[in-house]
């Protein structure tokens, strides 16, 4: 079964907020920073697709300020 750019973006974010989840929960350190990396990413990728999906490219000045957050 394929899923379509729609579906792919909310389980993107889905998952996202799976992870925050467990990072809350988490107490070790070192956990904690890989589910916040892990919820970053994810959610890079959805926004990154969301934009696909309008037809628009991210420019430069977006990537920029999409890493510093």
């Amino acid at each position: 079964m394929s899923y379509s750019l729609t579906q792919q973006i909310a389980e993107c974010y889905q998952r996202a907020e799976d992870y925050r989840r467990l990072y809350e929960k988490s107490s070790s350190l070192e956990e904690r920073e890989r589910y916040f990396l892990a919820t970053v990413q994810l959610t890079r990728l959805a926004d990154h697709m969301r934009m696909q999906l309008r037809g628009k490219e991210p420019n430069e000045f977006e990537s920029k300020t999409s890493r510093r957050k």
